[in-house]
Protein backbone atom coordinates (compact mmCIF):
# COMPACT_ATOMS: atom_id res chain seq x y z
CA UNK A 1 0.00 0.00 0.00
CA UNK A 2 2.99 2.18 1.14
CA UNK A 3 4.40 1.71 -2.48
CA UNK A 4 1.32 2.68 -4.37
CA UNK A 5 1.68 6.69 -2.60
CA UNK A 6 5.10 6.85 -3.92
CA UNK A 7 4.90 5.09 -7.45
CA UNK A 8 4.62 7.16 -10.48
CA UNK A 9 0.58 6.31 -10.59
CA UNK A 10 -0.04 8.33 -7.58
CA UNK A 11 1.97 11.40 -9.03
CA UNK A 12 0.49 11.68 -12.16
CA UNK A 13 -2.85 10.88 -10.12
CA UNK A 14 -2.40 13.88 -8.17
CA UNK A 15 -1.35 16.07 -11.47
CA UNK A 16 -4.18 15.61 -13.09
CA UNK A 17 -6.93 15.87 -10.21
CA UNK A 18 -4.73 19.21 -9.92
CA UNK A 19 -5.18 20.43 -14.11
CA UNK A 20 -8.86 19.40 -13.76
CA UNK A 21 -9.58 21.86 -10.60
CA UNK A 22 -7.25 24.50 -12.32
CA UNK A 23 -9.75 24.28 -14.94
CA UNK A 24 -12.72 23.94 -13.06
CA UNK A 25 -11.60 27.13 -11.64
CA UNK A 26 -10.56 29.05 -14.88
CA UNK A 27 -13.97 27.99 -15.87
CA UNK A 28 -15.85 29.91 -13.14
CA UNK A 29 -14.05 32.92 -12.57
CA UNK A 30 -13.18 33.99 -16.08
CA UNK A 31 -17.08 32.45 -17.82
CA UNK A 32 -19.76 31.54 -15.38
CA UNK A 33 -19.02 34.06 -12.88
CA UNK A 34 -18.84 37.25 -15.48
CA UNK A 35 -22.08 35.67 -17.21
CA UNK A 36 -24.19 35.23 -13.91
CA UNK A 37 -22.73 39.03 -12.49
CA UNK A 38 -22.58 41.09 -16.05
CA UNK A 39 -19.05 42.45 -15.24
CA UNK A 40 -18.21 45.16 -17.45
CA UNK A 41 -21.78 45.77 -18.64
CA UNK A 42 -22.87 48.87 -16.83
CA UNK A 43 -25.26 51.60 -17.94
CA UNK A 44 -25.44 55.34 -17.18
CA UNK A 45 -27.94 56.42 -15.05
CA UNK A 46 -29.97 59.02 -17.09
CA UNK A 47 -30.89 62.94 -14.97
CA UNK A 48 -34.66 63.12 -14.31
CA UNK A 49 -34.38 65.78 -12.36
CA UNK A 50 -37.23 68.67 -12.45
CA UNK A 51 -38.93 65.84 -15.03
CA UNK A 52 -42.72 65.14 -14.70
CA UNK A 53 -42.87 61.01 -12.83
CA UNK A 54 -44.59 59.78 -16.32
CA UNK A 55 -41.35 61.11 -18.36
CA UNK A 56 -39.34 59.76 -15.85
CA UNK A 57 -40.43 56.29 -16.18
CA UNK A 58 -40.14 56.50 -19.68
CA UNK A 59 -36.67 57.77 -19.43
CA UNK A 60 -35.63 55.02 -17.05
CA UNK A 61 -37.21 52.09 -19.09
CA UNK A 62 -35.42 53.07 -22.03
CA UNK A 63 -32.16 53.15 -20.58
CA UNK A 64 -33.50 49.22 -19.00
CA UNK A 65 -33.75 50.69 -15.64
CA UNK A 66 -36.14 50.73 -13.19
CA UNK A 67 -37.53 53.08 -10.86
CA UNK A 68 -39.17 53.30 -7.23
CA UNK A 69 -41.28 56.39 -5.76
CA UNK A 70 -39.47 56.46 -2.31
CA UNK A 71 -40.11 59.64 -0.65
CA UNK A 72 -41.99 63.24 -1.33
CA UNK A 73 -41.03 66.80 -0.68
CA UNK A 74 -42.65 70.12 -1.52
CA UNK A 75 -41.79 72.90 -3.43
CA UNK A 76 -44.03 76.00 -4.56
CA UNK A 77 -42.34 77.09 -7.52
CA UNK A 78 -42.87 73.11 -9.48
CA UNK A 79 -45.29 71.07 -10.57
CA UNK A 80 -47.03 68.30 -8.53
CA UNK A 81 -45.42 65.08 -8.93
CA UNK A 82 -42.14 66.50 -10.59
CA UNK A 83 -38.93 64.52 -9.91
CA UNK A 84 -36.85 66.59 -7.01
CA UNK A 85 -34.23 63.71 -6.42
CA UNK A 86 -32.84 60.35 -7.84
CA UNK A 87 -30.35 58.06 -6.20
CA UNK A 88 -28.36 57.12 -7.95
CA UNK A 89 -27.64 60.32 -9.08
CA UNK A 90 -27.48 60.93 -12.52
CA UNK A 91 -24.90 60.06 -14.33
CA UNK A 92 -23.47 57.26 -11.81
CA UNK A 93 -22.66 53.44 -13.57
CA UNK A 94 -25.30 50.37 -12.60
CA UNK A 95 -26.01 47.49 -13.83
CA UNK A 96 -28.84 46.89 -15.75
CA UNK A 97 -32.61 46.69 -14.65
CA UNK A 98 -31.13 48.25 -11.27
CA UNK A 99 -33.82 50.14 -9.41
CA UNK A 100 -33.81 53.97 -9.40
CA UNK A 101 -34.97 56.04 -6.43
CA UNK A 102 -37.32 58.85 -6.72
CA UNK A 103 -38.60 61.56 -4.85
CA UNK A 104 -41.37 63.69 -6.18
CA UNK A 105 -43.12 66.93 -5.52
CA UNK A 106 -46.36 66.54 -3.33
CA UNK A 107 -49.26 66.77 -5.14
CA UNK A 108 -50.90 69.20 -2.12
CA UNK A 109 -49.02 71.38 0.46
CA UNK A 110 -48.45 70.47 3.41
CA UNK A 111 -50.01 73.27 6.12
CA UNK A 112 -48.21 75.59 8.53
CA UNK A 113 -48.97 77.54 11.16
CA UNK A 114 -49.11 81.53 10.91
CA UNK A 115 -46.24 83.01 12.95
CA UNK A 116 -47.09 86.14 14.79
CA UNK A 117 -46.21 89.06 13.34
CA UNK A 118 -48.27 92.00 13.77
CA UNK A 119 -45.96 94.15 15.72
CA UNK A 120 -43.00 93.46 14.10
CA UNK A 121 -41.21 95.46 11.08
CA UNK A 122 -41.84 94.56 7.63
CA UNK A 123 -38.21 93.44 7.08
CA UNK A 124 -38.51 91.04 10.58
CA UNK A 125 -41.94 89.87 9.40
CA UNK A 126 -40.57 89.13 6.15
CA UNK A 127 -37.90 86.97 8.16
CA UNK A 128 -40.02 85.53 10.40
CA UNK A 129 -42.48 83.95 7.56
CA UNK A 130 -39.77 82.80 5.17
CA UNK A 131 -38.44 80.63 8.07
CA UNK A 132 -41.95 79.13 8.41
CA UNK A 133 -41.80 79.03 4.55
CA UNK A 134 -43.85 81.53 4.00
CA UNK A 135 -43.93 84.64 1.72
CA UNK A 136 -44.97 88.19 1.69
CA UNK A 137 -47.96 89.26 -0.15
CA UNK A 138 -49.82 92.49 -1.07
CA UNK A 139 -48.36 95.31 1.12
CA UNK A 140 -50.86 97.93 2.18
CA UNK A 141 -49.94 101.40 3.44
CA UNK A 142 -52.32 103.09 6.10
CA UNK A 143 -52.13 106.27 8.15
CA UNK A 144 -50.98 105.24 11.14
CA UNK A 145 -48.34 106.58 13.02
CA UNK A 146 -46.34 102.87 13.71
CA UNK A 147 -44.11 103.39 10.61
CA UNK A 148 -43.66 100.20 8.74
CA UNK A 149 -45.04 97.84 11.15
CA UNK A 150 -47.49 95.45 10.96
CA UNK A 151 -50.66 96.26 11.45
CA UNK A 152 -52.45 93.51 10.08
CA UNK A 153 -52.37 90.27 7.77
CA UNK A 154 -54.60 88.31 5.87
CA UNK A 155 -54.95 85.52 3.47
CA UNK A 156 -56.93 85.45 0.36
CA UNK A 157 -59.02 88.51 1.70
CA UNK A 158 -59.34 86.62 5.24
CA UNK A 159 -57.90 88.10 8.43
CA UNK A 160 -55.78 85.86 9.80
CA UNK A 161 -54.32 85.44 13.10
CA UNK A 162 -51.04 83.97 14.55
CA UNK A 163 -51.60 79.99 14.57
CA UNK A 164 -53.69 79.48 11.88
CA UNK A 165 -52.98 77.05 9.29
CA UNK A 166 -52.45 78.00 5.71
CA UNK A 167 -50.69 75.80 2.90
CA UNK A 168 -46.50 75.84 2.82
CA UNK A 169 -45.68 78.65 0.36
CA UNK A 170 -48.79 80.66 1.05
CA UNK A 171 -48.35 84.67 0.50
CA UNK A 172 -49.51 86.56 3.42
CA UNK A 173 -50.80 90.06 2.81
CA UNK A 174 -49.67 92.71 5.20
CA UNK A 175 -51.02 96.42 6.29
CA UNK A 176 -48.55 98.51 7.68
CA UNK A 177 -48.25 101.99 8.79
CA UNK A 178 -46.91 104.63 6.83
CA UNK A 179 -46.12 107.10 9.90
CA UNK A 180 -47.83 109.73 9.03
CA UNK A 181 -48.32 110.99 12.10
CA UNK A 182 -44.90 109.83 13.55
CA UNK A 183 -42.77 111.33 11.05
CA UNK A 184 -40.34 113.53 13.77
CA UNK A 185 -42.61 113.17 16.64
CA UNK A 186 -40.93 111.32 19.51
CA UNK A 187 -41.99 109.81 22.92
CA UNK A 188 -39.72 109.04 26.51
CA UNK A 189 -38.50 105.64 26.23
CA UNK A 190 -40.62 103.44 27.73
CA UNK A 191 -39.23 100.83 30.61
CA UNK A 192 -39.75 97.12 29.57
CA UNK A 193 -36.84 96.07 32.18
CA UNK A 194 -39.01 93.63 34.34
CA UNK A 195 -41.95 93.01 31.78
CA UNK A 196 -42.54 89.24 30.75
CA UNK A 197 -41.70 89.30 26.97
CA UNK A 198 -46.17 89.64 26.06
CA UNK A 199 -46.19 92.64 28.39
CA UNK A 200 -43.20 93.96 26.87
CA UNK A 201 -44.65 93.44 23.52
CA UNK A 202 -48.58 95.02 24.36
CA UNK A 203 -46.50 97.74 25.83
CA UNK A 204 -44.77 98.36 22.84
CA UNK A 205 -47.75 98.40 20.78
CA UNK A 206 -49.49 100.82 22.58
CA UNK A 207 -46.79 103.33 22.36
CA UNK A 208 -46.51 102.42 18.32
CA UNK A 209 -43.17 100.94 18.87
CA UNK A 210 -41.77 98.19 17.16
CA UNK A 211 -40.23 95.17 18.48
CA UNK A 212 -35.98 94.79 17.69
CA UNK A 213 -33.60 92.31 17.93
CA UNK A 214 -34.67 89.41 20.32
CA UNK A 215 -31.70 88.37 22.14
CA UNK A 216 -31.78 85.30 24.87
CA UNK A 217 -29.66 84.61 27.95
CA UNK A 218 -29.75 81.05 28.68
CA UNK A 219 -26.96 81.00 31.08
CA UNK A 220 -28.50 83.13 34.08
CA UNK A 221 -29.78 80.14 35.52
CA UNK A 222 -31.40 83.01 39.01
CA UNK A 223 -33.23 85.02 35.68
CA UNK A 224 -36.94 83.97 35.32
CA UNK A 225 -37.92 82.84 32.76
CA UNK A 226 -39.08 85.37 29.79
CA UNK A 227 -38.65 88.13 31.54
CA UNK A 228 -36.88 91.42 30.21
CA UNK A 229 -33.71 92.03 31.77
CA UNK A 230 -32.32 94.65 29.43
CA UNK A 231 -33.33 96.75 26.39
CA UNK A 232 -31.55 99.14 23.51
CA UNK A 233 -32.12 101.83 24.14
CA UNK A 234 -32.51 102.03 27.72
CA UNK A 235 -35.19 104.47 28.88
CA UNK A 236 -32.42 107.04 30.44
CA UNK A 237 -33.97 110.63 31.89
CA UNK A 238 -34.84 112.66 28.63
CA UNK A 239 -34.04 110.26 26.01
CA UNK A 240 -36.67 110.02 23.47
CA UNK A 241 -37.56 107.47 20.81
CA UNK A 242 -39.53 108.15 17.59
CA UNK A 243 -42.62 106.40 16.93
CA UNK A 244 -42.38 103.31 15.14
CA UNK A 245 -38.53 103.04 15.77
CA UNK A 246 -37.93 99.35 17.37
CA UNK A 247 -36.53 98.58 20.56
CA UNK A 248 -34.39 95.36 20.68
CA UNK A 249 -35.15 92.76 24.10
CA UNK A 250 -32.36 91.23 26.24
CA UNK A 251 -34.65 88.02 27.88
CA UNK A 252 -33.45 85.38 30.53
CA UNK A 253 -34.15 81.95 28.97
CA UNK A 254 -33.65 79.56 26.11
CA UNK A 255 -35.49 80.47 22.76
CA UNK A 256 -37.97 78.66 22.32
CA UNK A 257 -38.89 77.33 19.05
CA UNK A 258 -42.03 79.07 18.32
CA UNK A 259 -39.86 82.21 17.66
CA UNK A 260 -37.57 80.34 14.88
CA UNK A 261 -37.25 83.39 12.36
CA UNK A 262 -36.94 85.90 14.97
CA UNK A 263 -33.52 88.22 14.74
CA UNK A 264 -32.35 86.55 17.65
CA UNK A 265 -29.02 85.43 18.89
CA UNK A 266 -27.67 83.50 22.29
CA UNK A 267 -25.63 84.81 24.73
CA UNK A 268 -22.88 82.42 25.88
CA UNK A 269 -20.04 83.14 28.67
Amino acid sequence: MFRYFISKEFLFTLIGLGVLGLLAYLLVFFLFLPIYTRHGEALLVPDVFELPLDDALTKMEGANLRIEVRDSAYYDDLPALTVVAQYPVALSRVKPHRKIYLTVNKKVPPMVKVPDIEGYTLYQAKSRLESWKLAIGSVTKVPDIAENVVLELSFKGTELEAGVEVPQGAKIDVVIGNGYRGSGRKIEVPSLVGLQYEEALALLRKYDLGVGSIIYNSDDVDGIEGEVYNQRPRPRFGDSIRIGRPIDLFIYGHEPEENEGVEAEIIQN
